[in-house]
């Protein structure tokens, strides 16, 4: 019998956490299953490395995690706020929001972006408390933004988004303009290839749980995808093979969830190492 190590990934907003009160109360016993398990849950977040800091910490983590839609990876805990020890994929914050706010300019789009709110309209937008909206805007490779023009425009930014080798991606309450170069799914294969180099281990089986349509990339990276209903309808859409769907939103779909997987796991003989 081959043996193999399961290895989760996961969205927070709207996934882990709740998408209107940000707790994930609701799935602390799966969390502690899978530490008594020692298995390995990677945050794979929308959030800057400033914002995850804390929720990492609070979580009891010691595994590395995917920031700004995969446009970073910070290796290290202790490093995620300082945003040291990491691996950034595609163009710095600075140079991404020279080329947004030219294109918006140049073509009059009607459009916001953290780069352009002060704290208090990072708490407007997002329901956010004000220290956790500050550590939002201390932004690295990405910029989420609220889109105020037709669907006509929208589809005609992408077009020059696109020129620019910038992507847009649908979250859960925001687009995320991010380099073409970085996804959830890229920085997934990057740490999956990581792990396999550490160290002679058992083969890996990855579980990926999101809610969003910029989770798609992360669901198609893994060997199971878990889809947890988002309340505003939309839905990642992988295409991939194997998918489970949440019967319930948000921390109480992930923890029904992951105990289910750990059921199917543990059936089909599989170890935990």
């Amino acid at each position: 019998m081959n043996r193999h190590r399961l290895i989760i990934f996961t969205d927070l907003d709207g996934t882990l956490l709740d998408h209107h009160s940000y707790r994930w109360d609701a799935a602390a016993p799966a969390l502690e299953k899978l530490a008594d398990l020692e298995i390995p849950v990677i945050l794979c977040t929308s959030k800057t490395a400033a914002e995850v800091a804390e929720i990492h910490s609070a979580l009891g983590l010691d595994t590395p995690v995917i920031v700004e839609n995969g446009a970073g990876i910070i290796l290290t805990p202790k490093g995620a706020a300082a945003g040291e020890n990491a691996h950034f994929f595609g163009k710095p914050y600075a140079e991404l929001i020279t080329l947004v706010h030219k294109i918006r300019a140049d073509k009059d789009y009607c459009f916001q972006g953290f780069s352009d709110f002060s704290v208090a309209e990072v708490i407007a937008a997002t329901g956010l408390e004000e220290q956790a909206a500050a550590l939002a805007r201390q932004r690295l490779g990405s910029e989420p933004i609220v889109w105020q023009d037709s669907p006509e425009a929208l589809a005609r930014f992408r077009q020059d988004l696109a020129g620019h080798n910038l992507q847009l991606l649908r979250g859960g309450r925001f687009f995320h303009i991010l380099d073409n170069r970085a996804d959830k799914g890229t920085a997934v294969h990057w740490l999956l290839s990581y792990f396999r180099q550490q160290q002679p281990q058992p083969k890996l089986f990855s579980v990926a749980l999101g809610d969003g349509p910029n989770d798609r990339a992360m669901m198609e990276a893994v060997d199971l995808a878990v889809i947890i209903p988002n309340p505003n309808g939309i839905a990642p859409e992988p295409r991939c093979g194997k998918i489970l769907h949440a019967r319930q939103q948000g921390p109480s779909g992930w923890n029904r969830a992951i105990h289910d997987i750990l059921l199917l796991y543990t059936d089909k003989g599989a170890e935990h190492g």
